[in-house]
């Protein structure tokens, strides 16, 4: 069965990355990164195909740590939980060195989907 959306079939290639959507009221789960552009607001996880529409997402609630368990790490659990509609269909998911992780690597090609990732050098 091919996953689809609304009737949008997502492309073959998808990322997966935060965002933060600039929020300055009250709420509990307001997050403050100062280096990125939008200081305070919501912390979203999100799964987007190359044209740009998001096929999945979670706001970030604090602390994940329900999520996260002896084997698995808390990125490696919503990597997970943002693909899962997509898995053993081939696709091809782009992210950043944040979620990058021996264990998400193998978890995907073993649901049928390669992997790309940002890496840094350490100076």
């Amino acid at each position: 069965m091919r996953f689809k959306l609304n009737s949008i079939t997502p492309s073959e290639h998808l990322a997966v990355d935060e965002v933060t959507v600039k929020f300055k009221g009250r709420i509990i789960f307001r997050q403050y990164i100062p280096k990125k552009r939008k200081h305070i607001g919501i912390k979203i996880y999100k799964l987007c195909d190359e044209s740009g529409y998001t096929c999945d997402m979670r706001v970030y609630l604090g602390r994940d740590s329900h999520s996260a368990t002896d084997n698995m790490t808390a990125t490696h659990a919503i990597v997970k939980h943002l693909t899962y509609r997509v898995e053993g269909l081939g696709h091809k998911i782009f992210m950043d060195n944040f979620f990058s992780s021996p264990g998400i690597f193998h978890d995907l090609d073993r649901r049928k989907m390669t992997c790309s990732v940002t890496l840094v050098q350490n100076n």
